[in-house]
């Protein structure tokens, strides 16, 4: 029995010193999001486009049929001479083939894939998006939980000092400023701590309303581990060719200049092959059966309709300009961001060098204080202001490990690498590209 109370002991606290890591709530995060479930019907809905254009150049088949009833009464002056009943039956099967469009249907087929592709960037980019808003929040929680822990034993220690000057101050070993100033700064401290605890109440609903489920008691800061570049034009370069929202925009441009193509191609001439066969006939009568089969080509040439046509090529000319302007200012629009968290990220780590620095000097300074405070050499003061300085120094330490870390996340999604499968994330995963060789394979059936 006592063996299992001491398993079951050890078992509850592992639990409770379990660390919840980032990517874990990266993985929460994504598998709960109804926003990339959405965009992934979405992305769905878009393949069937294709299926749509491919189903244009294949045959059209249509089969007719008819049954009916008819009465025929040959009426004179005086009398009905004759009555006639007719059940007249008919069966009709048509097929119609293209068999030249002038290249209308390539390029039809060429922008939607365009199109499709992307959304699947989009998609793409919307998945970093929330990968990097997680971490981020995760951060933030993680940050408060630190500050707070450091705010509340800077609490601690400021009781137990205005406790031992209230004492000194009763047998006039201090005198009334002295023991002021060890109220001030503890009602202070009190302050930073509730504020604190306050943050970390707040950055628990932004964890929630990201992760979908509710802020764990212990978090563990994730390495440095990016395996960033290390220069700026390299970030640059990898970026303009794998970054999703630059990718989605070169789709687009492509399928605008596509689009052209296709306004053009309406002023081509097209050649349709049809074949039919028909049998109609009456069972009430007989030799009266119809049969009639059919094979033709129509050439259709589009010669005039009010320049309507000229018009669409000259409009969609101007919105294929348009949408290269607007990937010229997507690709100066990320260089401008990247460029800001690369000089930030320097900035940060540069920053983190000399606060690690200066914490040394000034841990050495505040057992120096201690050290002549307990000689006489040093007030009360001088040390409460060696601890503070040794505090504030410990704040900035953890906001700048933070600002690296998030600078970090944000570079790695300006690259195109905040994704699922870079992270090794265990979430539910779809073969894009095989769930569209498929739909592009269907001719019948509504599965897809």
């Amino acid at each position: 029995m006592i063996k299992f109370l001491l398993i079951l002991t050890s078992f509850l606290y592992c639990i409770e010193t379990y660390a919840f890591t980032l990517k874990q709530a990266m993985t929460e995060a994504y598998n709960s999001s109804p926003e990339i479930l959405a965009l992934r019907s979405q992305l769905k809905a878009s393949n069937q486009q294709i299926s749509k254009v491919l189903g244009e150049n294949r045959p059209k088949v249509n089969l007719e049929s008819s049954l009916g009833y008819d009465r025929t009464d040959t009426i004179n002056t005086s009398s009905i001479e004759k009555t006639q009943y007719n059940n007249p039956r008919s069966i009709s099967l048509g097929i119609t083939q293209n068999i030249f469009d002038s290249g209308k249907n390539i390029k039809k087929l060429e922008k939607q894939e365009a199109q499709i592709f992307s959304d699947r960037a989009k998609l793409f980019a919307q998945e970093q998006l929330l990968l990097l808003r997680t971490a981020k929040t995760y951060l933030n929680l993680y940050e408060a939980v630190e500050l707070n822990k450091l705010e509340k034993n800077n609490y601690e220690v400021l009781k137990q000092h205005l406790q031992a000057t209230e004492s000194r101050f009763e047998v006039g070993e201090v005198t009334i400023t002295d023991l002021s100033q060890a109220q001030a700064r503890f009602l202070k401290a009190n302050a930073n701590e509730i504020k604190t605890r306050g943050e970390i109440e707040i950055e628990k609903s932004n964890y929630f309303s990201i992760v979908g489920k509710n802020a764990p008691k212990k978090l563990k800061l994730p390495e440095e581990n990016y395996f960033l570049p290390q220069s700026l034009r390299e970030v640059i370069e990898i970026s303009l060719k794998h970054n999703p929202n630059i990718i989605s925009f070169g789709l687009i441009k492509k399928a605008s200049f596509l689009d052209i193509s296709l306004a053009a191609s309406e002023l081509l001439p097209k050649i349709d092959l049809n074949l039919s066969a028909q049998k109609a006939w009456d069972p009430n009568t007989f030799f009266n059966e119809y049969q009639n089969y059919k094979v033709d080509l129509s050439l259709k040439v589009p010669l005039y309709n009010g320049g309507i046509n000229y018009a669409n090529v000259r409009q969609k000319r101007h919105l294929a300009i348009e949408k290269s302007m607007l990937l010229d200012n997507e690709i100066k629009k990320l260089v401008k961001e990247i460029e800001t968290v690369w000089f930030s990220l320097r900035t940060y780590k540069n920053q983190l060098k000399a606060i690690k620095a200066s914490i040394l000097a000034s841990n050495n300074a505040l057992r120096g204080v201690k050290e002549e405070a307990s000689v006489g050499t040093r007030t009360t003061l001088d040390v409460l202001d060696a601890e503070q300085e040794a505090l504030q120094e410990s704040i900035e330490l953890i906001i700048v490990e933070n600002k690296i870390l998030k600078t970090s996340y944000e570079l790695m999604e300006k690259m195109g690498r905040l994704s699922p499968s870079n992270l090794n994330l265990s979430v539910s995963s779809i073969d894009y590209e095989r769930d569209y060789k498929a739909i592009k394979n269907i001719w019948l059936g509504f599965e897809g």
